[in-house]
């Protein structure tokens, strides 16, 4: 955790986030509140402020946190020898606070996503596991360990808040490095871009949460639903329990094979796609560097809410996003102005979207 106040020290901030991610990797609640209340105290300490982390309550609260971490994968981080000769993704950005939020419709049908596993029955092999909510007028796409990560954080600042009688909350003085399920490396923008479908109007507008130190970024572009040229074929397999049907087209550069449920009329389908008759439950493209699977269904009412984190986000263009996004995951390094990192090797970047 760090203050606001010595942000933009850069040796600082080199010592603090090395030491972070080192508590990262060892899952446990005790290096992680330590931090929290390492900070809280400093701010404090005017009040006398006391940490007591041997309560009853704190320990209830690093049980449940230590639960909650303990099967995480280790990230690698670029200020660590160990990750020298492999090449990285730009680093995880802070836990956000989620708490604040507009209802913008109520969803009827929830599909959960398995993002480019390896083991469609282990949810640990996943990149990640995202959420398509399909309402009346609105439809969402995001990743649910993303939210997932966030919300725990969001809950535990809140609880800290209760026992301290402190009103800290996350990006207002107090940052906290995110944990997060599933397999993947650092951040990906199909990991932290939120897309939303306006079906009345036929707008789809994507918010792009940016890594680590780049929050200023942070941009969101609106443009008219994009459709699919699918042709439909004849051949059949089943997907948790549907019968679904083969269909093919090229979008944006790359070729894609999907497989749509014929018992779920339902025009839609993970991240970008949909215009076939029936429900999308799996699509990848050809290389197969983009899998989505439906691994699971839920028939109910919930809210589908855009975050009041996006006020603050820049309006763009789709293709001028794209020359961002590729600045930063070429230059990363350079544009954070992290020089003293071990490993400046950074993953090429492949987007869905080659046109």
């Amino acid at each position: 955790m760090r203050s606001n106040t010595i942000e933009n020290s850069k040796e600082y901030y080199g010592e603090w986030r090395t030491k972070c991610l080192s508590q990262i990797a060892k899952r446990t609640f005790l290096a992680i509140a330590s931090c929290v209340l390492m900070t809280m105290a400093g701010f404090g300490q005017k009040q006398n402020f006391k940490v007591e982390m041997n309560s009853k309550e704190m320990i209830s609260l690093r049980e449940k946190s230590e639960a909650r971490v303990k099967s995480l994968q280790k990230q690698l981080s670029p200020y660590d020898a160990n990750s020298r000769g492999k090449a990285l993704n730009p680093m995880l950005p802070d836990c956000r606070d989620v708490s604040k939020f507009s209802t913008i419709d109520q969803g009827t049908l929830r599909i959960s996503y398995a993002f480019n596993a390896q083991n469609i029955s282990d949810p640990n092999t996943y990149d990640d596991l995202q959420r398509l909510e399909i309402g009346n007028n609105y439809v969402k796409y995001y990743s649910y360990y993303v939210y997932e990560s966030d919300s725990c954080m969001t809950a535990e600042a809140k609880e800290m808040n209760r026992i301290y009688h402190t009103s800290f909350s996350l990006g207002n003085g107090v940052s906290i490095a995110m944990t997060i399920n599933g397999k993947h490396q650092g951040w990906s923008r199909y990991l932290f871009s939120e897309f939303f479908k306006d079906l009345a109007k036929n707008e789809l507008t994507e918010y792009c949460r940016m890594p680590e130190a780049l929050k200023s970024y942070e941009s969101y572009y609106t443009e008219p639903i994009p459709t699919q040229n699918w042709q439909i074929g004849s051949e059949t397999k089943t997907i948790t329990g549907y019968q679904c049907q083969k269909a093919t087209c090229s979008f944006r550069g790359r070729n894609y094979t999907a497989w749509f449920a014929v018992d779920i009329p339902i025009s839609q389908g993970p991240w970008k796609f949909g215009g076939l008759p029936g429900l999308i439950l799996n699509v990848y493209d050809d290389a197969q560097e983009y899998v989505f699977e439906c691994v699971g269904i839920e028939q109910q009412k919930h809210p589908i809410i855009l975050l009041d984190n996006y006020k603050s986000y820049r309006k763009t263009m789709r293709t001028e996003l794209d020359k961002t996004l590729k600045r930063i995951c070429e230059d990363y390094y350079q544009i954070t102005g992290m020089t003293n990192v071990v490993n400046k090797q950074l993953s090429p970047y492949k987007p869905m979207e080659l046109e």
